[in-house]
């Protein structure tokens, strides 16, 4: 059942964000801006053809089939998933395979790379869109995890020394 609660919550996700994307493209053209909130926010419309930061730009091919591992793997580790104890484990794990379908999606289906448009402009910040903030509070929310919850509920083991 908590698969299934996870695969749900993953396609609401996966559909936000390529709406999202969707509307943009047919709201702005590529390569254009639009101030959504001055000095804060602007919609861009742009292709990165990398990962993130624009990492490993131009390797569309390579890029495809690391995201299609990484589908396959994290689709395996939502099995692990339970919302009732082990909530910031299966949200981040959630999180992380949406955002890595969503661009997935736009690498398989664009030929372009994938399609960034949430531009800040208070900061020197790379272009992302939707898919992208799930990877990254997913990874935050996987790295608080492991640091301080993993392990901790689990009871102790001590060595017993064998004088024999």
């Amino acid at each position: 059942m908590m698969i299934l609660i996870a695969y749900i919550l993953s396609a609401v996700l996966i559909l936000i964000d390529q709406i999202s994307k969707l509307v943009i493209k047919n709201w702005i053209p590529l390569g254009k801006s639009v101030t959504i909130i001055p000095g804060i926010l602007d919609f861009h419309s742009t292709y990165n053809t990398g990962a993130a930061f624009s990492f490993f730009s131009g390797k569309l091919q390579l890029l495809t089939v690391i995201s299609i591992l990484a589908t396959i793997v994290l689709a395996y580790f939502l099995k692990d998933v339970d919302f009732k104890k082990k909530k910031i484990y299966s949200f981040s794990l959630v999180l992380i395979f949406s955002g890595t379908v969503g661009n997935l999606i736009d690498r398989l289906f664009t030929g372009k790379g994938v399609f960034d448009f949430i531009e800040v402009t208070f900061v020197d910040f790379a272009i992302f869109n939707f898919a992208d903030s799930c990877l990254t509070v997913g990874v935050i929310m996987l790295m608080i995890y492991l640091v301080f919850f993993e392990g901790k509920n689990k009871p102790k083991t001590t060595e017993v020394e064998n004088d024999g």
